[in-house]
C-alpha cells in the first residue's frame, strides 16, 4: 500500500467529523470507516517517526535501568559508610580504652614505684641501724681489748 500524506488523511477524519451526524457535541462516525482512515493514518507515519518514537521508549528504558543502577550504588555508598562509621566508632572507643589502660598503668607503675622506693628505704635504714649497732659492737670489743 503507497503512503498517503498524513495531512491529507487528517483532512478527511475534519471531514468525516464535520459532515456527520452530531449530537449535544459528539459526532457519530461510521466504525468501519474511522478504522480504515486510522490504519491508513498508521501506515502513513513516516518511518523516521517511528524510529524516533522506538528510539524515545529505549531512552526511556536506559534511563529506568540507569536510575536503578544508581540507587543500588547509593544503597552500596550508604552501607559502606554506615560500616566506616561503625568502624571508626570501634577504634574510637578502642583509643579511649587503651588511653584508659595505659593511663591506670602508669598510675599503678608511680604507685609502685613509690611503695618500692618507701620498702628500699626503710630496709637500707633497718640495715644501716644494725650496722652502726654492729661497729659500736666491734668498738666496745676493740676497747676492751685495748684496755686489758
Amino acid at each position: 500500500m503507497p503512503k498517503l500524506n498524513l495531512f491529507l488523511l487528517l483532512d478527511h477524519l475534519e471531514k468525516l467529523a464535520a459532515n456527520n451526524f452530531s449530537i449535544a457535541g459528539k459526532v457519530l462516525i461510521d466504525k468501519d470507516e474511522l478504522e480504515e482512515l486510522i490504519t491508513k493514518m498508521r501506515s502513513a507515519i513516516p518511518e523516521e517517526i517511528k524510529e524516533a518514537e522506538w528510539v524515545s521508549r529505549e531512552k526511556e528504558k536506559y534511563l529506568e535501568q540507569a536510575q536503578e543502577e544508581a540507587k543500588r550504588l547509593l544503597r552500596e555508598a550508604e552501607t559502606y559508610v554506615e560500616r566506616l562509621v561503625r568502624e571508626d566508632q570501634i577504634t574510637a572507643r578502642a583509643e579511649e580504652e587503651a588511653k584508659r589502660i595505659i593511663s591506670e598503668a602508669n598510675q599503678s607503675a608511680t604507685h609502685i614505684e613509690t611503695d618500692a622506693m618507701q620498702y628500699a628505704n626503710s630496709i637500707l635504714e633497718q640495715l644501716e641501724d644494725n650496722l652502726e649497732r654492729t661497729i659500736r659492737i666491734v668498738r666496745k670489743g676493740r676497747e676492751e681489748m685495748v684496755h686489758k
